[in-house]
């Protein structure tokens, strides 16, 4: 343990050899680096904490990000309990106080959209993996990308003020931008607008409401809980009567459930991409859009 201390000792007094003249940012997914970079540009050096390929509410803490966090100038986190597993340790261990809840250097987004599915009642482990302030996954309504990047673009102007007329410029851009990728978005969605969806975690509810469809049930009997063989069979039940067309699933997910269902009923899979970096080519949010909805678009056709 003496050893492992000094280590990260060592690391956090050499720092990074970044330049020194960008404003540090630490994000804890990928998605909320990809829009820090689009908003801080060249102002800005981005570092998420998780990968985009794995599901960031199980992130493995590693000694790397304690040394980002101790240099960060600004934390920007998804909030909602998303990141509470692993979060919280790390930043004791950074020592870094820029970056502690309320202060100017801690950027939670989750206040700055309106979540769903907040708990009407006391949550508890029995529930499932609950959260009580509501659905995490909100960066998957394209509408609260928006609401996002300007909570960042006000961090970012408030610690840097020499440089808040290019991150306002940024910003204009990139929601210029996304008005006109979500009309596209929209029209290339258009038929599975009202249609009845199975989803396999309850990730997807901001993507639903962004574009229309329902999502009708899950193949999670409980947020975070394995299905059973009787739960599997009486969702292939509720396929068969409701003839549901679609189940949508992240890619870190197991698929034998899904094969099952597919096995006994006519309903197509579409693996969706929920992150930017979930796959190697997409980089942005846009791409994140492009991707998913052209998933989606291929799999009805198909």
């Amino acid at each position: 343990m003496r050893t492992f201390i000094h280590i990260i000792s060592l690391w956090l007094l050499t720092g990074f050899t970044a330049n020194a003249e960008a404003l540090q940012v630490i994000t804890s997914t990928t998605d909320l680096a990809a829009l820090s970079k689009a908003i801080g540009g060249e102002h800005v050096q981005v570092k998420s904490l998780t990968p985009g390929s794995r599901d960031p509410h199980y992130a493995v803490a590693k000694p790397s990000m304690i040394r980002q966090l101790h240099r960060a100038d600004l934390l920007v986190i998804v909030g909602a309990d998303l990141e509470t597993g692993w979060l919280p340790a790390l930043l004791q261990s950074a020592r870094n106080p820029r970056a502690y809840p309320g202060q100017q250097g801690h950027l939670d987004l989750s206040t700055h959209v309106s979540l769903l599915g907040r708990a009407q009642q006391p949550v508890s482990r029995a529930m499932g993996d609950v959260h009580s302030q509501g659905n995490p996954h909100y960066w998957l309504d394209p509408a609260n990308q928006r609401l996002m990047a300007r909570a960042i673009k006000a961090r970012l102007a408030s610690l840097d003020p020499a440089h808040a007329d290019d991150y306002r410029t940024a910003l204009l851009n990139f929601e210029h931008t996304l008005n006109e990728r979500m009309q596209h978005w929209k029209n290339q969605l258009a038929n599975l607008k009202n249609q009845p969806v199975i989803a396999y975690h309850n990730s997807f509810i901001y993507l639903a409401q962004a574009f229309g469809f329902r999502i009708v049930d899950e193949i999670e009997p409980q947020p975070g809980i394995a299905p059973s063989a009787a739960s599997l069979a009486e969702l292939v039940s509720t396929i068969q009567r409701q003839q549901i067309a679609l189940l949508i699933m992240e890619p870190y997910y197991e698929r034998r459930s899904a094969q099952f269902i597919q096995q006994h009923t006519d309903i197509k899979l579409a693996v969706l991409p929920q992150s930017v970096g979930a796959k190697e080519d997409i980089k942005t949010m846009f791409e994140l859009f492009d991707a998913i909805v052209e998933t989606l678009t291929q799999t009805l056709k198909n």
